[in-house]
């Protein structure tokens, strides 16, 4: 390659700085180098441009700062640099965080002595289900071998004398005997919780009603169908993969066909990165074409393309 010292010495200078400048942007293209020069000039022959697109032209950024931090603000979620994933929106449905969750609640449980919490909570349902008398109008009388075994004016009284605090002192004693087990049990509840006011957050700016989801659309179906190895190649935690391998049921047919096609996905990136093509039957283009949109001008002519250029 000629320095440019030297081809300005043969060219104008101004030519010759154009030229080093074509030559070193150029291998910057993905591709170039095995592209045959006919190939390259169809290719940006092809390029449509930001004609009559002024706003679009101005921008100095690939994202102005005010929509960047619009949407940052609108929609957080778990995702890398706060993004929403899939399962942000739609999690629960896939047992996401719940499932892990709810089995460390179970094993801290298991470890804790919740007997007297168990006598309490059942002693609330049955003052509440009118076991032991009517709960608005009183007496409430709970039974002699009952730890809260007394005559009550109403519900109300049995729970704000006795019930409550019984619960409470427990509480505290469970707290003290095991206090990193209640912690876990704390944690995972605040997890599941928060997962859910997060779902609800989303799903209404997004716009979901589920009410009126339109149930059995073919169109949608086929639509999800044909997408499913793409979805595959979202392994990201909380990614849609994820989501749609967690709801399918294994033990079908069907279920073992979703999960197989999802593994499709990512077995034709695994092809395509050591150049093994994948053919399909299907035509990718329809015989005949479609008829082409009349669409306004998006490319310059060579006399516009000179206008607008900045010296």
């Amino acid at each position: 390659m000629i320095p440019y010292d030297r081809l300005s010495q043969i060219v104008p200078a101004d030519q010759a700085l154009a030229c080093k400048a074509l030559s070193v942007s150029l291998p910057q293209i993905a591709g170039i180098s095995t592209m045959t020069m006919p190939s390259l000039a169809r290719a940006v022959y092809a390029q449509e441009t930001t004609r009559d697109l002024p706003l679009i032209s101005a921008l100095t950024t690939a994202v102005p700062p005010a929509v960047a931090e619009y949407f940052a603000n609108t929609a957080v979620g778990t995702g890398p640099g706060n993004s929403v994933v899939v399962c942000d929106i739609l999690g629960t449905a896939a047992g996401y965080v719940s499932t892990g969750a709810l089995a460390n609640t179970m094993s801290n449980l298991a470890n804790i002595n919740v007997a007297n919490l168990t006598v309490t909570y059942s002693t609330m349902a049955n003052v509440v289900d009118g076991v032991y008398g009517d709960p608005a109008t009183g007496p409430v009388i709970i039974p002699v071998g009952n730890p809260y075994a007394n005559t009550y004016a109403d519900a109300e009284d049995a729970f704000a004398n006795a019930l409550i605090p019984g619960a409470q002192g427990q509480i505290s004693t469970a707290i003290a005997s095991y206090p990193g087990a209640t912690a876990n049990l704390n944690a995972n509840w605040d997890d599941m919780a928060g997962q859910l006011t997060l779902e609800k957050n989303l799903q209404a700016q997004a716009g979901i009603d589920f009410a009126n989801l339109q149930p059995n659309s073919t169109t949608t179906m086929y639509s999800f169908i044909f997408n499913i190895p793409s979805y595959g190649r979202d392994t990201q935690a909380g990614g849609v993969c994820q989501l749609v391998e967690s709801t399918a049921d294994y033990t079908t047919f069907t279920g073992q066909a979703v999960i197989a096609s999802l593994r499709e996905g990512r077995n034709q990136v695994a092809l395509q990165s050591v150049g093994i093509a994948t053919n399909s039957s299907i035509p990718a283009d329809p015989n005949p074409p479609p008829p082409t949109a009349n669409l306004i001008p998006s490319t310059y002519t060579a006399q516009q393309a000179a206008n607008v250029v900045v010296v």
